[in-house]
Formats: C-alpha cells, sequence, structure tokens
C-alpha cells in the first residue's frame, strides 16, 4: 500500500527530473536535469516526419493525459502536446506507440529525439521555433507602421500581418474586435510587441497572453493565416471568474475592465501608466438643480470613454425602409458646454441639469454611440446611422475656452470602427480598420478580412469609434503638452455641494465612463 501511495509523487519527481536547465557542457553536449548530459547531433534522420500543417502553438500548452502545463513538448508530427521526456513520461509511451521521434520543448524551443534522448540542432527548424515564440526587434516594431509586408500560408492563403483573422470562440466576437482595435493604437501595439515577462516573478496572464497574441497577429511566417486567441480567452475567463467567457458581452464593458486591469498592472509608482497616458482625458461637468439653474457646482473628471447618445427613433415613418440618419457632429455637441441633460438626482427625490466640455483630449480618443437601451422588458436597439467624417474630425470646438492653448493639436482620424450588425440579442460585432502601411480600409469580421470602400465604413452601425490624434507619428510617438490647464474657479453657494454631489455611477448615466 505504502509503494501504491508513493506512486504519484515517484511520477511527479520523474517529470520533474526531465526539465532541461540549460547549462552548456563539453564535447557538443548539454546539461540535463540533475547532472546527465544529452549529446547534440545534426544528422537526425526523423526531421522528414515533421508536419507543419498540424502544429497549432495557439492552444493552451498543456498536456493531452494529465491536462499539466509542467514539462510539456509538442510532437512535431501530429501537434500533440505531451508532459515529460523521460522513461515512464506521456511523450516517451506516445513516440512508441505511433513512431513520432521528434519533439518541441514549449518553454525553450529545443527539439529533442525521443527515445533516442539526444538534441536535434538543425538550422531547418527555425521556422517551427519562431513560429512558438515570435520576437520583433526594436527597428521591426517602428517600422510596423509604415512597412508594407504580404505574407502567405502553407496552403497558399495570402494575409496581411497586422490585418489577420481571429477564430471565434464561444461567441468571443465582442472580444475579437477590441484586440483589432487595440492593434490600432500604435504606443500600445509597439509597447506590447516588445513586451517581455519579467524572469524574477511569474508574469501576469491576462498581459502576457495579450502580448503573445498581438505578436501572433503581426508574425509574417505563420504557418496559418489565422490566429486563435485561445489563450487570452482562458486568461480572461480566469481573471474575471468567467464574466468575459463562453457567452456574447458588450465590447464596451469588456474595452473598459481591459484598460483599468492593463493600467493596474502598468502603473508607475506616481500613478501613471501607458494606457493613461494613451487614452485618458478630461471633461468638464456644470451641475445644477432643474429649479434653481444659478446655483452651479462645477467639476473635473478624468475618462478614457466619451458616450454619445443618439436621438430618439421616429415613431411615425415614410415607408418600412427608411433609416434615420445624423451626423457626428450633432452628437458632439453635448461637450459644447451649453447644451443641457436633464436626469433624475442621487435619490430620485429631484432633478438636475449637466452640462459637458472638454478641457484635455488624449492622443486616441473613443467614442461609444449609445446603441442600446433597457426598457424594463427587453433590450432594444437604435438602428440610427451616424455619418461622420474619416479624417480632419476638428474638437476643438468642444473645449473649454481656457483649455484650448493646452490643447494645440485637436484633429483626429479615425483608425478603428466597430460596429453591430443584426439583432441586440442575437446580433455579431464586426471591426472596420485601417491600415496604415497601405492606406487603405479592411473589414474583419472574426476570420474573414475583406477589403472595404472608404465610403462604405461610414454606412454602417457604428457602436464603438477610435480616432487618433494627427501629431502621433508611425513610431508610436506622440506630443506631450506641459502647459497647464487653468482650475476651475467658479464659487459655489455653501451647502449646496452636499445636496448636489456627483458620483461615478451618475456620470455614467450621463455618458461618461469613468477610467
Amino acid at each position: 500500500m505504502a509503494a501504491e501511495a508513493d506512486g504519484p509523487e515517484r511520477k511527479r519527481q520523474r517529470v520533474a527530473e526531465d526539465a532541461d536547465s540549460g547549462d552548456d557542457g563539453d564535447n557538443g553536449r548539454r546539461q540535463n536535469g540533475k547532472g546527465r548530459e544529452v549529446p547534440q547531433r545534426i544528422d537526425c534522420p526523423y526531421l522528414g516526419t515533421i508536419n507543419r500543417h498540424v502544429l497549432d502553438f495557439d492552444f493552451e500548452k498543456l498536456c493531452s493525459v494529465s491536462l499539466s502545463g509542467e514539462n510539456v513538448y509538442v510532437d512535431l508530427v501530429d501537434g500533440k502536446y505531451f508532459q515529460g521526456r523521460g522513461k515512464e513520461t506521456h511523450a516517451y509511451r506516445h513516440a512508441l506507440e505511433k513512431g513520432h521521434y521528434v519533439w518541441m520543448n514549449v518553454m525553450d524551443g529545443k527539439v529533442y529525439c525521443i527515445p533516442d534522448g539526444y538534441e536535434v540542432v538543425d538550422k531547418s527548424l527555425e521556422d517551427i521555433k519562431y513560429n512558438l515564440t515570435p520576437l520583433f526587434d526594436q527597428e521591426e516594431i517602428e517600422q510596423m507602421s509604415t512597412r508594407v509586408r504580404h505574407a502567405k500560408a502553407l496552403d497558399g492563403t495570402d494575409y496581411i500581418p497586422g490585418c489577420i483573422g481571429l477564430n471565434n470562440i464561444c461567441n468571443s466576437d465582442y472580444e475579437n474586435v477590441v484586440v483589432q482595435c487595440l492593434c490600432q493604437v500604435i504606443p500600445l501595439r509597439n509597447y506590447l510587441l516588445a513586451y517581455e515577462p519579467p524572469k524574477e516573478r511569474k508574469p501576469d496572464p491576462v498581459l502576457s497572453t495579450l502580448a503573445e497574441l498581438l505578436r501572433k497577429m503581426y508574425n509574417p511566417r505563420n504557418f496559418k493565416g489565422l490566429v486563435s486567441p485561445h489563450e487570452f480567452y482562458q486568461a480572461i475567463g480566469k481573471a474575471t471568474s468567467k464574466k468575459f467567457y463562453s457567452r456574447q458581452q458588450d465590447p464596451v464593458a469588456f474595452f473598459s475592465w481591459l484598460m483599468n486591469y492593463l493600467h493596474r498592472k502598468l502603473k508607475a509608482k506616481d500613478g501613471s501608466s501607458l494606457i493613461h497616458d494613451v487614452f485618458q482625458g478630461e471633461v468638464q461637468v456644470k451641475l445644477c438643480p432643474a429649479t434653481d439653474e444659478a446655483r452651479v457646482i462645477e467639476s473635473k473628471e478624468k475618462t478614457m470613454l466619451l458616450t454619445l447618445e443618439l436621438p430618439d427613433e421616429p415613431l411615425f415613418k415614410d415607408n418600412l425602409d427608411f433609416i434615420p440618419q445624423v451626423p457626428l457632429f450633432n452628437l458632439l455637441e453635448k461637450f459644447n458646454g451649453e447644451k443641457a441633460f436633464e436626469a433624475i438626482a442621487k435619490g430620485g427625490e429631484s432633478r438636475e441639469i449637466k452640462r459637458y466640455s472638454l478641457r484635455r483630449i488624449p492622443p486616441y480618443i473613443v467614442f461609444i454611440v449609445k446603441r442600446f437601451r433597457n426598457n424594463n422588458f427587453f433590450i432594444e436597439k437604435n438602428p440610427t446611422i451616424v455619418t461622420f467624417p474619416l479624417k480632419g474630425l476638428d474638437l476643438r470646438d468642444y473645449i473649454h475656452p481656457d483649455c484650448q492653448p493646452a490643447n494645440p493639436e485637436t484633429k483626429y482620424d479615425l483608425v478603428a470602427n466597430v460596429c453591430h450588425d443584426g439583432k441586440p440579442e442575437k446580433g455579431t460585432y464586426k471591426v472596420q480598420v485601417f491600415h496604415q502601411p497601405t492606406s487603405q480600409w479592411v473589414e474583419i469580421h472574426d476570420l474573414r478580412v475583406t477589403p472595404v470602400l472608404p465610403q462604405m465604413v461610414a454606412l454602417t452601425e457604428s457602436y464603438i469609434q477610435v480616432y487618433q490624434r494627427q501629431d502621433v507619428k508611425s513610431d508610436g510617438s506622440f506630443g506631450k503638452f506641459d502647459m497647464p490647464i487653468p482650475d476651475i474657479s467658479t464659487e459655489v453657494e455653501t451647502g449646496i455641494a452636499a445636496e448636489i454631489e456627483m458620483a461615478p455611477e451618475d456620470l455614467a448615466e450621463a455618458g461618461i465612463i469613468i477610467g
């Protein structure tokens, strides 16, 4: 009985002994495990059995039998993952049963012959190692927005690195469109492409899998013309207790959660982060009771998203094919500092009026078109089409007059447009992105990637829009204006602040999502 009880523990010890230490030995040998040496050979007779068509490094690196992620090897003949390399391990047993003798360690990319026990050193394996962990140098990253690159998969499929389809896993189209939008945010994209997980501590699963996903999307030597975000999807499900998992969710909620999560992980000691440098702006809010507009409270709030309210759909239509349209400039009047928004005050006893204006505009501004509304019975969708400019959107008229000197660049170009097709409950999300190297618009709907005319981009039911400020350069650098913004100097009557206190949830309802 004691021998049986020690069985699993002894097996785990044998698996641990198979982990390579990576120390160089003498005479073309490499140290392995507890002092054992692994010979190296360049004349492996089994290299011709490798099948690159079945290799897929997008899925979690877990053993197919034990579901363990420790010391996992991939069979380069059938693409399956198994644990261990020594005798009585799952990989060793599979190699003998199937006659598959060439294996790769998924952690360091070293190739071994099992059961012969030697390391294979051959230049023909470099493409497989690169697909396992794609890497880019600083020069390649800086040229991502200017260098035109076309690639071809093993099956002959043509694809553009960076504009590649993502597999839909359990209605994950809302996650796919957010990832595609992040690929158009040059500073964040460049950071993730160059990201290296810290070696002194365990890497964050969401940040590391997101960086790995973007590197695979920009891989010019990919074996397939698509990428499966499986590892990122699993990391998101675990980090959110499966809130964003296995069913369709709102991409705005996912984007808000992801940006706040990345901000916490990338935050410096002074509280700043790349996320806030790229997305965070500042909005001024004027608040007064509906019964006495002379008593005004002014406040400023940090925000990473700006919501735009659509006008109500007309009740009586001239014909059934009528689709209402509204220019984006009409929706932006919300931030002109004069248009009043009436809402129920906190507590529900009175009504209050709010007016908004912009104080600081970020390098990338995200607009949310408020299409969906819950009427206590079901969710209804407003099909109004918003017409918007693709280039040269000027926000100077919506910036507070005192803050305009601190915002010298106010023109923006559209780089990503997320739209919703279908009914509110059963619709799908797709994204239209501007591929800067070729100056072409591309529509990405999960795995389907098709070019689209610029005139057609403005005729979709836009839900999320990402605009890039024109001073953002192709290498991701942008102007940082250090001119201070004047503080709010409006005097408020004593006792009114406590009566009309603003809360974050009120701002969210009013159209400002606090970052």
